[in-house]
């Protein structure tokens, strides 16, 4: 079987979904070979309102879709879908939950999270990272759910709980603007357990800190570390820079969809973390949970504090994602997914053939 990924320019989310997974397939040597592509080849008509005439399928048996929000990859698939070539979207947020104040909210406005609804309701099959995105984008009974994973040789770097020393690096990652109600969940609980553990504590962003010693009340401004967008440093980075990750999230539509990957990447490099109490962190469970803030000032000062349990916590977590989430452990979903998504192609056509007979 020739699988064909069509991945969007979002780094982070093509690694994690696109290229990695395709990695780990042709690896695997099970058979199937996987091409990663930036968009797909296509012949237009001429004039203001030009369609798609005709699709580049590279040949391959089965061609995925990475976050499709356009009327011409609706387009796209139908010519794919004629030919007998299968189509996978793959979708990783509920981009119609997209919160307002979020730097991305945009799409809702735009409507193209309504457009990659409609691509989702066509495909041969959805893949997707969460339970609660298949039963929004896969209602026809046409989705897989794969969660994302961590290559293996990123887990495998020297973690967070090897490393020694008297100041304990307690981090976040990611931009504030695209979290923009979440860090808020910790209330006082962050400013508390620095206050508790002053002298052998502190905080730092890898991203974009932005105004976030105002939005927790923080006493001293966070240490900022610049974002590394190639994901593999970014990832290496989590573990030398922390030994203590927060993962705050507001619980609201969006967020109850989204994958547990942030608990992930902490876990997969020794780091020790305090989290929300979301669907897939709790699916997850690793991490310490946090509903309100006085958990959060418990877990933090804790983890401060007792060096030892803070690894030996931080140290299991880790054999976990070593044992269960490795991006090789996702090979078979994957492949089960596309497999499906053939086997449904065939199908429609067999029936359409007879309905035509």
């Amino acid at each position: 079987m020739d699988v064909l990924i069509c991945k969007t320019k979002y780094s982070g989310l093509s690694y994690h979904r696109v290229e990695e997974p395709a990695r780990a397939v042709n690896e695997a040597g099970v058979g199937v070979r996987v091409t990663v592509a930036q968009g797909l080849s296509t012949t237009m008509s001429r004039g203001a309102d030009s369609v798609v005439l005709d699709v580049d399928d590279q040949g391959a048996d089965v061609v995925v879709l990475q976050l499709p929000k356009t009327v011409e990859l609706l387009q796209c698939m139908r010519i794919l879908q004629a030919r007998g070539v299968a189509v996978v979207v793959e979708i990783d947020d509920l981009l119609s939950g997209v919160p307002f104040g979020h730097q991305g909210h945009g799409i809702v406005r735009s409507g193209l999270a309504q457009r990659a609804a409609d691509c989702a309701r066509e495909a041969d099959m959805v893949t997707v990272t969460t339970p609660a995105l298949r039963d929004e984008y896969a209602r026809h009974g046409r989705g897989a759910v794969v969660p994302n994973a961590i290559p293996r040789r990123l887990a495998e770097l020297p973690p967070a709980y090897e490393r020694t020393s008297d100041v304990v690096e307690i981090g976040w990652t990611g931009n504030v603007l695209g979290h923009p109600y979440d860090l808020q969940v910790m209330g006082s609980g962050l400013e508390q357990a620095l206050s508790a553990t002053a002298g052998s504590s502190r905080f730092t962003v890898l991203g974009q800190k932005f105004d976030m010693q105002q939005r927790l009340g923080l006493t001293t401004d966070p240490r900022e570390v610049l974002w590394l967008p190639e994901v593999d440093a970014y990832i290496q980075a989590i573990g030398e820079l922390f030994d203590v990750g927060v993962a705050p999230l507001r619980i609201d539509k969006f967020n109850t969809a989204k994958s547990w990957l942030k608990v992930l990447e902490y876990s997969a490099r020794g780091v020790y973390s305090v989290r929300s109490a979301s669907a897939e962190y709790e699916r997850l469970g690793l991490g310490w949970r946090a509903k309100a803030p006085k958990d959060w000032a418990k877990a933090l000062t804790k983890a401060v504090r007792d060096d030892e349990w803070r690894r030996e916590q931080a140290r299991a977590a880790h054999q976990v994602v070593l044992d269960q989430h490795l991006t090789e452990h996702s090979v078979p979903l994957w492949l089960g997914a596309w497999q499906r998504a053939a086997e449904n192609r065939a199908t429609a056509l067999r029936r359409g053939a007879v309905a035509v007979g």
